[in-house]
């Protein structure tokens, strides 16, 4: 069971690091705690109702929900207006909520859903990276 969790965790350390790769250093850090971070709630709000058997006092996946409305208001402030009058971060805070949906999901246990996600996520930024266009 440990080793399960220590797996999800690591697994979601290296998923947020990937994501990460294509900005600075601090930013790659911060997508790997953030994947993490969603992850180790998520193991914690779905494996606590399992600990005190109380399954009926609460919702297990409401505290997980709370990561998406924390990353939405630390999104908030990675947006801004340049001087040239351009939007600027806007695919950064997009980046890090997505990040943190991935964490949530490998958390749950959906370990093949979140490579499939990843592997999507990875070809869409070398595609339009690339600029290789569709036909």
């Amino acid at each position: 069971m440990l080793g399960q969790y220590l797996l999800r965790i690591i697994v979601a350390a290296v998923v947020g690091t990937i994501i990460g790769i294509r900005t600075d250093s601090a930013a790659s850090r911060m997508f790997a705690i953030v994947c993490t971070g969603a992850t180790l709630l998520t193991i914690v709000s779905t494996e606590f109702y399992k600990v005190v058997d109380y399954p009926w006092f609460g919702d297990p996946g409401r505290l997980s929900a709370q990561i998406l409305v924390a990353l939405g208001f630390l999104g908030t402030g990675l947006i801004w207006v340049s001087e040239k009058q351009e939007i600027q971060g806007l695919s950064l805070a997009a980046s890090l909520w997505l990040t943190a949906i991935l964490g949530i999901v490998i958390g749950s246990g959906q370990g093949i859903t979140s490579l499939v996600i990843l592997i999507m996520l990875v070809m869409g930024y070398l595609i339009f990276t690339l600029n290789i266009k569709l036909k």
